[in-house]
C-alpha cells in the first residue's frame, strides 16, 4: 500500500518563466557515467503496482539543471523543483498546466504518471536508457531522444528572432509556418527548401556548406493575407538569399542571419 501521495501538485496554470529555470545553472550532472541533465528523456512506459502502461508519444522529462525538472505528462506540461544526488533523483512540487485533454487514455496516463514521478526515485542508466524507481517499486522507463536531422524533418516555426530575442508567433499563425529541407546530389551540398511562410507556400534552392545554410530566392504562391500572417511571411522572407547559421538541439532548430534576425522551429507539429 502507498503510504504517501506522490502526485504532482498543481500550483498554477502557467509554467515558471524559462528565465527562472535557466538561472539555476547548466552544469552537466551524470548518473552512472551517463549525463542526465541537458537531455530530453522520452517516456516509454510507467509501471505502477505491477501494471505497465505505455506512454503517449508526447510524454517526456528533462532536467535543464540539477535542481529543475520539466516535461509533459501525457496531457499537460509541468515544471518542478528537483534534486539530483548521486543515483537519487527527487522531484518535488510542480506547476502543471490545466489543459483538458479529450482522450481518456491520455487522462488516465496523466494520473498514473503523476503517482510515479513525484518524490524520491532511484535512477539507473543503461546506455541511452534511464529508469526511475520509487521507494514503492513503481518505475518510469525513459530513453534519450536523438536530435532531429536538419534534412527530411518538417520544422514548424514557433518564434522569430531579433537581436537574439525570440518572440512567439501570434496565435493566428501558430502551426502554419513550416520548413522542410532536402539534400540532393552525390555530395549533399545542394538541395531544396519547401514549406509555408504563414500565408503562402514556397520552394527555393538550398545550399549546405561549412555548417551554414544558404537559401535561394523563393518561388511562392500568390494568396493575399492580412495581419499577423502577412507580418510573419515578410519576416521569414528576409531569411532568403543570404547565408544563415543553423543549430539543431534536440528537436529545436535555430536559423540566424548575420544581422541577428532569424527563426526558431520545432520538429514536427505541436
Amino acid at each position: 500500500m502507498h503510504t504517501q501521495s506522490r502526485k504532482l501538485t498543481v500550483l498554477a496554470a502557467a509554467l515558471l518563466p524559462l528565465a527562472a529555470v535557466a538561472a539555476c545553472g547548466s552544469q552537466t550532472v551524470s548518473v552512472g557515467g551517463t549525463p542526465v541533465t541537458g537531455v530530453r528523456w522520452n517516456v516509454e512506459s510507467v509501471t505502477v503496482d505491477g501494471t505497465t502502461t505505455q506512454a503517449p508519444e508526447s510524454t517526456y522529462v528533462e532536467f535543464p539543471s540539477a535542481d529543475r525538472a520539466r516535461g509533459n505528462n501525457g496531457c499537460n506540461r509541468f515544471d518542478a523543483e528537483a534534486e539530483i544526488d548521486g543515483d537519487t533523483i527527487r522531484i518535488g512540487k510542480a506547476n502543471v498546466t490545466m489543459s483538458m485533454c479529450m482522450d481518456k487514455k491520455q487522462r488516465d496516463f496523466e494520473k498514473t504518471f503523476g503517482r510515479a514521478i513525484g518524490g524520491s526515485n532511484k535512477a539507473r542508466t543503461d546506455g541511452d536508457h534511464l529508469t526511475l524507481t520509487t521507494d514503492d517499486g513503481d518505475t518510469i522507463a525513459l530513453v534519450k531522444e536523438r536530435p532531429a536531422p536538419l534534412t527530411g524533418t518538417e520544422w514548424t516555426v514557433t518564434s522569430l528572432l531579433s537581436d537574439d530575442v525570440a518572440t512567439s508567433l501570434p496565435k493566428e499563425v501558430a502551426g502554419r509556418a513550416e520548413l522542410t529541407f532536402e539534400r540532393e546530389g552525390r555530395d549533399g551540398t545542394e538541395g531544396t527548401a519547401t514549406g509555408d511562410l504563414g500565408c503562402n507556400r514556397f520552394r527555393a534552392k538550398a545550399e549546405f556548406r561549412d555548417g551554414h545554410l544558404t537559401l535561394g530566392r523563393p518561388v511562392t504562391t500568390r494568396m493575399l493575407c492580412q495581419g499577423p500572417r502577412t507580418d510573419t511571411e515578410r519576416a521569414l522572407l528576409k531569411l532568403f538569399a543570404q547565408k544563415l547559421s543553423y543549430e539543431v538541439k534536440g528537436r529545436t532548430l535555430t536559423l540566424t542571419a548575420p544581422d541577428g534576425t532569424g527563426a526558431v522551429a520545432g520538429a514536427g507539429r505541436g
